[in-house]
């Protein structure tokens, strides 16, 4: 999928500074845990002090309230993106699934960001084994991993498919040596132990919280790029993560959910 009109990474220039001043606001990890440990109108607070929350916030009434407010300040967060990001094509991105990962990948490629580009590839392989665990737990037919598996990242779908009848020893084996370009990636060191607790506890709680944990750290090197639209990028995702973390707090606050189970289900912030 080519790119009709590619822009020089320094002509985001002003774009990166843009967000390198928004990135000051970002949530740390501990406000949301002074928040989990909270009421509901002192975690609502400390939430609109970020100052990058609509005041609204602090008047929530139910779910479909606070779905209402989260809603809008998505659409606003795309909004600037959209109006940061120079290569439009990049915009597929804000809306990532498994069904567009593949032309994701293509035009992270085609723009020549290898940075973009490893972070599509990594997000598919998460699904993929995520798909393949929950599958192989379930004792599946391996017919049914065929059709479930996206497009292929850094593991091959052959891979996953000759794994799938063997022990899952050599599953947590194959995953300590993912090759990328001249470098090799230990998915274990990121996921191992949630794989593990999975099988133990029968939950997926904590592969999901792993995985969110490793794609953060995946994003947080654009941190530190200058120009180009990785920055941009890397900031809508961090605040997408930011806004389905005061989801899952707030709405365990409505329902009057323990706070242990959502200490749980805390991942890694941006910030």
């Amino acid at each position: 999928m080519p790119i009709k009109k590619r822009h020089s990474v320094l002509d985001y220039a002003f774009s990166v500074g843009k967000i390198r001043a928004l990135e000051k606001f970002l949530i740390e990890v501990e406000v949301f845990e002074e928040a989990i440990e909270s009421n509901l109108g002192d975690a609502l607070k400390l939430f609109a002090e970020s100052e990058i929350y609509s005041a609204e916030i602090l008047h929530v009434k139910d779910s479909q309230h606070l779905e209402a407010i989260l809603k809008n300040e998505l659409l606003n967060l795309k909004k600037l993106i959209s109006d940061l990001l120079l290569d439009k094509e990049l915009l597929l991105l804000l809306d990532l699934d498994i069904d567009n990962l593949s032309d994701a990948y293509k035009i992270c490629r085609s723009f020549g960001s290898k940075f973009l580009s490893d972070y599509i590839m990594h997000t598919i392989d998460m699904h993929n084994i995520k798909t393949f665990f929950r599958l192989y737990i379930l004792e599946e037919p391996e017919e049914n991993l065929k059709v479930a598996l996206g497009c292929e990242g850094f593991i091959k779908k052959k891979d996953f498919l000759e794994l799938y009848t063997q022990d899952l020893t050599a599953f947590l084996n194959r995953l300590e040596y993912i090759h990328k370009d001249c470098c090799t990636v230990d998915y274990t060191y990121y996921i191992g132990e949630a794989l593990q607790r999975t099988i133990r506890e029968n939950s997926f709680i904590y592969l999901e919280k792993a995985i969110n944990d490793f794609l953060i750290h995946i994003l947080k090197p654009a941190k530190y790029i200058v120009f180009g639209p990785e920055p941009v990028i890397a900031y809508y995702f961090a605040r997408l993560n930011e806004i389905n973390l005061i989801r899952m707090i707030i709405l365990a606050k409505l329902n009057n959910v323990e706070n242990e189970p959502v200490k749980e289900r805390l991942n890694a912030v941006y910030a």
